[in-house]
């Protein structure tokens, strides 16, 4: 990110390629790794958990500012971080996988004191891959071996194919809307209503049997990606099983995550084919072609502002929806001065007819329309880096970053 500023500041006048995304690496200052645990916690920072990086820190922080790692010895029990849970009294809990039977296979951080959990406290066994609260304050807690675990915040009770699950490999769990709890396994999607089990395979009309990640948007229909034997999306509404390939418009069937942005659209991790946005009707996919830092994406999560973010094995990406993701206004535009502090001066082959100023992170800073567009004061807003959103008199739009000091 510094190499970038000093770019800016060298040049008074700059043409930047325009995109919507804002990538983080480790130059950065983002933990090396696989990037496959995203969260957002209660007071706005971001958390980062890499599962592949056994030798360097696998729990990243940042608030906006600074970045903070922890690595083992520091506070976690490993350096491998599959999944990451804030729960409902502010606590952070982080799964480990591939560590020595019997170790520590969660760890629990208050903000000041890490404490942890084994299979001396009642775990089935020490490979966490997937955790939940439930809407009753019941933690569940998945294994890549040995079923699923609920603690009560007292005891831990282990429940296996013996009792009902489809499978022990339990990679995603969700709650739903009515309070049943729902396991992705490896021998199909297995739910619990607290007393019964049911299971859905590819006979009931799932794509595959093994399921990597269950979601309920907001329409109450449940989606889930599978791996094999056929790797491709379903839709179950309650009664009906839709299934979506790349026949339908996706880059890849290969899926690895899955999230719902705040307007309702899907969002889909492809394994090894970056992203792709389903709003109901149509698939529109995006790469590193496009902004996307890396194409192999394994976490998703919307934060408070809207933004979405992509944990990849390459770093973070994140994409402000509020600024649309393409240019359609292919002419050229040059902002300038760039650094600027009270006017911006704007050229262009096309007639620009409104510019809408957002902040890094999507907020509105300041918007102004008139027709033909060659200048506009900028003396009011503050000192930072800024998206400058621009409409030509055809409604096609553009996007230049720009540093107002």
């Amino acid at each position: 990110m510094k190499k970038g500023l000093l770019l800016f500041l060298v040049f008074s006048t700059i043409q930047i390629q325009a995109q919507t995304w804002t990538n983080y690496t480790s130059d950065d200052g983002l933990i090396p790794g696989y990037i496959s645990s995203l969260l957002q916690d209660i007071e706005g920072n971001y958390w980062f958990g890499d599962w592949f990086e056994e030798f360097s820190a696998g729990i990243g922080r940042f608030d906006g500012v600074d970045w903070t790692s922890f690595a083992s010895g520091d506070g976690p029990a490993s350096n491998r971080v599959t999944t990451i849970l804030q729960t409902a009294s502010g606590d952070i809990w982080f799964g480990h996988n591939f560590i020595n039977p019997g170790d520590d296979m969660i760890s629990v951080f208050d903000g000041t004191i890490w404490s942890y959990y084994s299979t001396a406290d009642g775990l089935p066994v020490s490979d966490v891959v997937s955790m939940i609260e439930a809407s009753n304050g019941d933690i569940w807690i998945g294994t890549l071996t040995e079923g699923v675990s609920k603690f009560d915040g007292t005891t831990f009770t282990n429940y296996t194919s013996t009792d009902g699950l489809a499978c022990n490999q339990v990679r995603s769990i969700m709650e739903d809307s009515s309070g049943n709890i729902w396991f992705g396994t490896c021998a199909g999607v297995s739910v619990f209503d607290g007393t019964i089990w049911t299971t859905y395979t590819m006979d009931d009309g799932l794509a595959g049997n093994d399921v990597f990640v269950v979601l309920q948007d907001s329409d109450n229909d449940i989606w889930f990606a599978s791996f094999f034997p056929d790797e491709a999306l379903t839709k179950f509404d309650g009664t009906t099983w839709t299934i979506f390939t790349t026949a339908d418009g996706m880059t890849a069937d290969y899926i690895r995550a899955l999230g719902e942005d705040s307007d309702g659209n899907l969002w889909i991790g492809y394994g090894e084919a970056g992203v792709g946005r389903f709003d109901g009707t149509t698939f529109t996919n995006y790469d590193t072609s496009d902004g996307l830092v890396e194409d192999h994406v394994r976490s998703i999560i919307e934060d408070t502002d809207g933004n979405l973010w992509f944990g990849t094995w390459g770093g973070v990406s994140v994409f402000n929806p509020t600024l649309g993701i393409f240019d359609t206004l292919k002419e050229e535009v040059v902002l300038y001065p760039n650094p600027a502090s009270s006017v911006l001066n704007i050229t262009s082959d096309a007639q620009i007819n409104t510019v809408a100023i957002y902040s890094i992170l999507g907020e509105l800073a300041f918007s102004y329309s008139e027709e033909n567009i060659t200048q506009i004061d900028i003396s009011t807003l503050s000192q930072g880096i800024y998206w400058v959103k621009i409409i030509d008199d055809l409604d096609r739009t553009g996007f230049e970053k720009v540093i107002i000091n």
